[in-house]
């Protein structure tokens, strides 16, 4: 599938999404060529309870929280706007007002009728962590996550790409979902953490990279053991040594009403992505 509709969350409340995250979010898909459609949102926070009684001033402080959050929304399209328009690509932007809590449902229904969604994370807002499961898990689309308060430029292209593989589904539909970026990338990695759980890997590695060449992609492949370290640490520490500027993976866990009980690895890497990530589920 190549890469031509791209969905761009905006988060406008309690901390708005940061303006390089957006100029990360446009450089990549303006090397995809891509039509970005940004979205963010007016809240309607209300208070969990009627207000009969407000001696707390609970209703003044709400009303506040609902202005601040539309104000960051409607900076941020602008700024959005300003960079999209400078890189001259192919842009729309969309102001809706919902409840919180109707967010992530909101975008799912977005996401399904883009190719990919890409979502900034920081450590420092929950929210951007609930959008980025609702639309793993839920959006049938593959998702691109990244840190969204990093200091350092993102890659602006995918020439360096790991890919973690596992014999399971979700890696082998993220690899299906992935295929694009690895045919332009100029180095693919796929390796696979060996002692993390009990994998059949004595020919699956080769079955992969031999279907892979198949599409023009040739492969390293690489066995490594996490020696004991958190899986996620190890991917970490992976995408590090090898400069990596896009991993690929699947994404493990399945929701109880709107609680997700996630991976080890999927989690991790949903709490500090290294770098650009494609999860797919």
């Amino acid at each position: 599938m190549t890469i031509k509709d791209v969905l761009l969350p905006l988060t406008s409340y309690p901390i708005p999404t940061e303006t390089r995250a957006i100029e990360n979010a446009v450089v990549l898909a303006e090397g995809f060529g891509a039509h970005v459609t940004a979205v963010a949102f007016e809240m309607d926070i209300q208070s969990p309870v009627g207000l009969y009684v407000d001696p707390l001033g609970v209703s003044g402080i709400l009303a506040a929280d609902r202005k601040k959050s539309a104000a960051n929304a409607r900076d941020l399209l602008s700024t959005f706007e300003t960079i999209a328009a400078k890189r001259g690509i192919a842009h729309d932007r969309s102001l809706e007002r919902c409840k919180p809590l109707e967010i992530p449902e909101h975008l799912v229904n977005e996401a399904r009728c883009c190719d990919i969604a890409m979502v900034a994370l920081r450590q420092a807002d929950p929210a951007e962590r609930d959008i980025a499961e609702q639309l793993i898990f839920e959006s049938g689309r593959p998702i691109l996550i990244f840190p969204g308060d990093s200091k350092r430029e993102l890659a602006g292209s995918f020439k360096n790409v790991a890919v973690a593989w596992d014999l399971s589904r979700p890696s082998a539909r993220a690899i299906a979902d992935a295929l694009p970026m690895l045919q332009q990338a100029l180095q693919v990695r796929v390796f696979t953490v060996v002692d993390d759980k009990p994998i059949d890997n004595s020919k699956s590695g080769v079955k992969l990279a031999r279907n892979l060449a198949r599409h023009g992609v040739q492969v390293v492949l690489e066995d490594v053991t996490s020696n004991g370290q958190p899986i996620g640490d190890v991917f970490q520490a992976y995408v590090n040594k090898y400069n990596i500027d896009l991993l690929v993976m699947g994404a493990y866990g399945h929701s109880r009403m709107r609680e997700f009980i996630l991976g080890g690895a999927t989690n991790s890497i949903l709490t500090r992505p290294p770098t650009w990530v494609l999860l797919s589920h």
